[in-house]
């Protein structure tokens, strides 16, 4: 049995004595839980952390507690990663400052969780429909935020976390995202508030060029009032997609 990683050889362990204690061969155990007889002797290697789905079937054949079963195999699933131990705990959602922060708080909880598959952790989260696979990925990957509260919320979900946590985690997501929210809103604005210009602006030129929707001159044939119009809507159209 490899022990080169203590958590993980203990996970072995715990498998290996439930089988001898049910009296089971491998072949036996494969034909009560429908796994291969050489994934269960790898789950009893002690060289590879099996899937919770696998510990949790092979224990429940052999008649055994599950009973932290759950912890065991998280923490050799984190000692096989090795990840965990590079980061920073999170303080308190109260004292976290910046997207980076948060970012790296997000990252943490997810390796605390044992780094699942992005598409089990999808599965946890409820669904792709609240957080996508290729979304997980990058918030993971600290590419990203959740584009929404409700997506953060999902993520932590996944990542084991209920209750008053996820409120406060809520929240701060809120706090730290809302100011880069009115940033854009105000570039949005002021785009508008651009176009408009130029509208104004044609209006007063005369015959021969006029300024359009988007700021630039254009030459006209019959004046500016028809060009002006049709700026108008072109102005109109980007408020309305500002707005939205």
């Amino acid at each position: 049995m490899d022990h080169t990683v203590p958590e993980r050889g203990e996970l072995a362990e715990v498998l290996r004595r439930c089988r001898i204690r049910a009296g089971m061969s491998y072949d036996e155990l494969a034909a009560e839980t429908g796994l291969s007889p050489a994934t269960l002797k790898r789950a009893a290697s002690g060289k590879t952390v099996p899937s919770q789905e696998t510990v949790t079937t092979f224990v429940s054949a052999c008649g055994g507690k599950l009973d932290g079963l759950h912890r065991l195999w998280l923490d050799a699933r984190i000692a096989d990663r090795g990840k965990l131990a590079k980061l920073d705990k999170p303080g308190r959602p109260q004292f976290i400052s910046g997207r980076r922060e948060l970012s790296a708080a997000l990252q943490y909880f997810y390796e605390a969780a044992g780094g699942p598959s992005l598409r089990h952790f999808v599965e946890l989260a409820g669904g792709r429909h609240l957080l996508p696979v290729s979304s997980a990925g990058r918030i993971v990957r600290r590419e990203a935020l959740p584009v929404s509260r409700q997506q953060m919320v999902a993520f932590l979900t996944a990542c084991g976390l209920t209750g008053r946590l996820l409120d406060e985690w809520g929240d701060a997501f809120h706090e730290i995202t809302r100011g880069s929210d009115s940033d854009r809103m105000v570039s949005q604005i002021a785009a508008v508030l651009d176009v408009a210009q130029a509208v104004r602006a044609s209006l007063s030129r005369p015959a021969g060029t006029v300024v359009d929707g988007r700021g630039k001159p254009r030459p006209v044939q019959d004046g500016p009032t028809r060009w002006a119009r049709d700026d108008h809507r072109v102005a109109v159209r980007l408020a309305e997609t500002a707005a939205g």
